[in-house]
C-alpha cells in the first residue's frame, strides 16, 4: 500500500505527460509572455503554499527546453546558507557554460561580481567612536575629523569604483547572455523564496533588481505573494509598511496560477492510494456495495475541498491519512468511509473540534453548532439536483456523526436526537439547526434509525483514525 505521494516523473519530452490538474495550458501563456519581454523583466507566479507550484515550474522549465529555450532553477530556500545570494545565482549560470568561450566571458562575469560584493569599509560613526572611546574630549574632536575625512574619502573612491563595477558586470553579463542564449532570453526561475529567511529574501529580490537587470534574462519568481509580503514586513520590522507597493518596485508582471481543479486530483488521489482495491475486494462485495462506499467517499471529498479551499498538499495528507486508517479495518467491517474521511479532515484541519469530539465534550447542540461553524453554508442547504449533490452526502454524513456520537461503545444512546414517533405526526428534532436543512437531517436521521446502521460508538472509527488498533494483512 502507498503511504505517500511520491514526486511526479517529468519526462524530458512531454513534461506534462503526467500533471493531473490540466496545466500545460497555462505553460503555452507563460512562454508567451518571456518571448514577448526581450528587454528583460521579473515574472512572478503567485500561487498559495501547497497549491503545486514548484512541480509546475519544473515541469515548465522542461517545457521551454523542448523549444530551446535555455532555463535555470534555482531554489532560494534551499540556498539560504550563503552569505550572498549572488554567489547561488552566478553559480546556475556555470550549468550552461559549455564552451571555452563562454566559460571565458563567465569568468569575467564572476571576477566584476567579486568586486562588487566586497564588504564595504566600516560605518565612519562605528570607526571613530570606537577607536577613540575614552580619549580626551580635544583630542578625540581634532584627531576624529581627520579619521573621519580619510574613511569619507575611501567612501567616495569606494563608491565610484561599485559604479564602474557595476557596469561592467552588466555589460559582461550580458555577453555571456548573448553567446549561450543567442536571440532567446534565458529564464532563471527562482523557487521557494517565501519560505527564507527575512533577510535573504530581501537581500535576492535586491541583487536581482541592481545587478541582473539587462536585456534577455527573464527571472520568474515562484512565491506566495502573501507570505513574501510578511517576510518583508518582518525584515524592515514594522507591519505598518506597504510590502505590496514594495514588491511592485521589482515584479513587473504578475501571474496568479489558476486554482487547481480538485475533482480531478481527489479522482486521481482515489486511484493512487488505492482506494478503489479496497473496497473493491471480493470478500468485502459479499457484504457491501463498493459504488455506495466510493461515490459517498469521492462527494463529500471533492465538495468539502473544493468549498473549503484547501490546498494539494492538506488534500494529498487527508487522503494519505485516510488510506492509512482504512489499514486497520477487516474485510467484513462497514467502514462509513465518507464519517472516516470527515474525521479525518476534523483531526488534521480543525483539531480542537476533534479533541473535544474524541473527548465527548459536546452535547448533541453544541456539537452541530460546531458543525454549522466550520461546514461552508452551501453544503448544508438543500439544492434543485439535491438527489445527486453533494450537499446530499454532506448532511447524511452529518447524521451519521449525530447517530455515532450519541451511542457508547455498549450501543447505548445518551440522548435523544428526534421525538418519537406518533402516526400522523412528523418527527423533530430535539436540537435546533440555524443553517442545516432540518427535513433532510430529520429523513437521513431516520433512515439510519430504522437500518439501525448508527448503534455503534464513534470509538470504532477513532481508534483506528488515531491508530490505536494494530494493521490488518
Amino acid at each position: 500500500m502507498k503511504c505517500k505521494l511520491q514526486r511526479i516523473a517529468i519526462p524530458d519530452t512531454h513534461p506534462f505527460l503526467n500533471c493531473k490538474l490540466d496545466r500545460e495550458k497555462y505553460a503555452s501563456v507563460l512562454k508567451t509572455i518571456v518571448l514577448t519581454y526581450r528587454e528583460g523583466c521579473v515574472l512572478a507566479v503567485n500561487g498559495k503554499w501547497g497549491t503545486g507550484k514548484t512541480t509546475f515550474v519544473e515541469m515548465w522549465a522542461k517545457y521551454l527546453e523542448l523549444d530551446n529555450i535555455h532555463t535555470l532553477y534555482f531554489n532560494a530556500w534551499e540556498n539560504d546558507f550563503i552569505s550572498d545570494p549572488i554567489v547561488g545565482l552566478l553559480g546556475e549560470l556555470k550549468k550552461i557554460s559549455s564552451q571555452k568561450q563562454t566559460e571565458d566571458a563567465l569568468l569575467s562575469v564572476i571576477n566584476t561580481a567579486g568586486k562588487i560584493v566586497l564588504k564595504a569599509a566600516p560605518a565612519i560613526i562605528r570607526g571613530v567612536l570606537k577607536k577613540y572611546a575614552g580619549e580626551e574630549v580635544i583630542d578625540v574632536c581634532t584627531d576624529s575629523i581627520e579619521e573621519g575625512a580619510s574613511l569619507l574619502k575611501k567612501e567616495i573612491d569606494n563608491y565610484e569604483e561599485q559604479k564602474f563595477c557595476l557596469k561592467q558586470f552588466q555589460a559582461d553579463l550580458t555577453k555571456f547572455v548573448e553567446d549561450v542564449c543567442g536571440e532567446k532570453p534565458l529564464v532563471f526561475i527562482v523557487d521557494e523564496l517565501d519560505r527564507c529567511n527575512p533577510n535573504y529574501a530581501v537581500r535576492v529580490l535586491e541583487r536581482i533588481k541592481h545587478l541582473f537587470s539587462i536585456p534577455n534574462i527573464v527571472f520568474v519568481l515562484s512565491i506566495d505573494k502573501n507570505q513574501l509580503s510578511n517576510s518583508i514586513r518582518g525584515y524592515y520590522g514594522s507591519d505598518l509598511i506597504d510590502s505590496e507597493e514594495y514588491l511592485k518596485r521589482f515584479i513587473d508582471i504578475e501571474y496568479s496560477l489558476p486554482e487547481p481543479n480538485v475533482d480531478k486530483f481527489c479522482n486521481y488521489l482515489y486511484e493512487y492510494y488505492e482506494f478503489r482495491a479496497f473496497f473493491g475486494t471480493k470478500e468485502r462485495n459479499e457484504y457491501f456495495s463498493r459504488d455506495d462506499e466510493s461515490e459517498s467517499f469521492l462527494k463529500i471529498s471533492q465538495a468539502l475541498f473544493k468549498h473549503k479551499k484547501l490546498t494539494l498538499r492538506q488534500i494529498e495528507k487527508i487522503f494519505g491519512n485516510t488510506r492509512l486508517s482504512l489499514k486497520m479495518f477487516a474485510y467484513n467491517n462497514y467502514v462509513y468511509p465518507d464519517l472516516l474521511f470527515l474525521l479525518t479532515y476534523f483531526r488534521l484541519c480543525e483539531s480542537s473540534l476533534y479533541e473535544k469530539i474524541c473527548n465527548r465534550e459536546y452535547n448533541a447542540q453544541e456539537l452541530i453548532n460546531q458543525i454549522e461553524l466550520i461546514i461552508p453554508k452551501y453544503l448544508l442547504k438543500k439544492h434543485e439536483t439535491y438527489g445527486n449533490h453533494s450537499s446530499r452526502f454532506i448532511l447524511f454524513t452529518i447524521a451519521r456523526l449525530l447517530e455515532c456520537y450519541n451511542c457508547d461503545e455498549n450501543g447505548i444512546t445518551h440522548e435523544k436526537l428526534m421525538t418519537d414517533k406518533v402516526q400522523n405526526e412528523d418527527r423533530t428534532l430535539t436540537f435546533t439547526v440555524q443553517t442545516i436543512d432540518q427535513k433532510t437531517l430529520i429523513d437521513a436521521l431516520d433512515w439510519m434509525e430504522t437500518r439501525q446502521s448508527g448503534n455503534f460508538s464513534l470509538s470504532h472509527i477513532l481508534n483506528k483514525i488515531n491508530l490505536l488498533e494494530n494493521f490488518r494483512n
